[in-house]
């Protein structure tokens, strides 16, 4: 009686190991094909990563929040209620964006320029971004010197360096000022 009880524990003990072997066995193939469904976005990202992250931007309106950013943050000192107020207004406005979209456009434009090269370099950059831009119309690059305007002078008058960014950016697209 005694064997026959321990011969159904080892019986269910070696039952309990196979099945916990092919439970491992499923997680490790699954594991697997995870990583086979990733590689393409995984190389699209190695492929990426050897670019800067100005060269990375392919989206005019992603384009226009930097440069606000960047005019906004050439008042000196940290960037204002104000200043982040004019931002998403104009990027609700020209954009048609609901608040938490532009929030979100502010935040990343806040990210992109903490690592970008020096304001004027990528003023320079994006400006010809958005003048070689196929979907942009000669209103939308009068448009964007507006916004950059209405961001300068969110907490009064633009200052020297300010004025010096818009200059770039009207330089590129040929405006007049």
């Amino acid at each position: 009686m005694l064997l026959l009880l321990f011969g159904i524990l080892v019986a269910i003990g070696v039952w309990s190991w196979r099945l916990r072997m092919a439970r491992e066995g499923l997680r490790e193939a699954g594991k697997l094909a995870q990583a086979a469904i990733n590689m393409p976005r995984k190389l699209a990202f190695r492929y990426r990563s050897g670019k800067g992250g100005l060269s990375l931007i392919e989206d005019p309106r992603e384009a226009a929040a930097i440069m606000m950013m960047e005019v906004a943050r050439a008042r000196g000192g940290p960037l204002t209620e104000n200043q982040t107020a004019a931002i998403d207004r104009e990027i609700m406005h020209h954009f048609e964006f609901g608040q938490e979209e532009a929030d979100a456009l502010t935040a990343h434009a806040a990210w992109a320029t903490n690592s970008a090269p020096p304001p004027a370099e990528t003023m320079r950059k994006l400006s010809q971004l958005i003048v070689s831009s196929s979907v942009l119309g000669p209103k939308e690059i009068v448009d964007l010197d507006a916004m950059l305007v209405s961001v300068s002078e969110a907490e009064g008058l633009p200052t020297r360096d300010q004025l010096a960014l818009l200059q770039v950016y009207r330089d590129k697209a040929g405006l007049k000022t």
